[in-house]
């Protein structure tokens, strides 16, 4: 006969701990992945014409301008050569409008003049996506490893087998029992 002694008090939060230690773990690779700049909120500028974004470019060519409207007949402002590094936050046709406050309040440059870098910034649904799976894994380990007590409390109350009789609960139990095929004798 199997001694059950063992394998009920650390087999329950075995598949807990695995579930939890995953989302932590997801969390973890994501966010390593991550760079604090890509963390950084939209800069809060209006998008007047156009659709609002929030990307990561660098500037392809040598002296392109800079102009206060998406036109080439608009005032240059100033300009910028390659490797500058630029955040769009408005496009409007094939013209993107640029973080550049110091220069204009209106700044625009050339799609075409432009190349997206590989880290672009984080959306709102990610962060908050990568924030609770760091949550979820965290406090469910926590609670697994230091109060899997907690873990079948829920699991009752989740599917309401507190009250049932004994024949009544479910097939699979949280304790094992004693099968004579499974356990050896016939």
């Amino acid at each position: 006969m199997r001694n059950f002694k063992n394998t009920q008090a650390s087999g329950l939060p075995r598949v807990p701990i695995a579930v939890f230690g995953m989302f932590l773990v997801i969390a973890l690779l994501n966010l390593s992945q991550t760079n604090f700049k890509q963390w950084a909120p939209r800069p809060n500028i209006e998008c007047d014409n156009g659709e609002p974004v929030h990307r990561y470019a660098e500037v392809n060519a040598t002296r392109v301008n800079i102009r206060d409207l998406p036109t080439v007949f608009s005032n240059v402002l100033t300009q910028k050569s390659a490797p500058d590094r630029i955040t769009v936050v408005c496009e409007f046709g094939v013209w993107s409008r640029i973080d550049l406050l110091d220069v204009g309040t209106e700044t625009w440059i050339s799609m075409g003049l432009i190349t997206l870098v590989a880290k672009q910034p984080l959306t709102p649904r990610m962060k908050l996506v990568y924030l609770g799976l760091l949550i979820i894994g965290a406090l469910g380990l926590l609670i697994a490893l230091y109060r899997p007590r907690w873990i079948t409390s829920a699991i009752d109350l989740l599917l309401q087998t507190q009250d049932l009789p004994a024949h009544a609960k479910p097939l699979i139990s949280v304790t094992p029992q004693y099968h004579p095929v499974r356990d050896g004798r016939r």
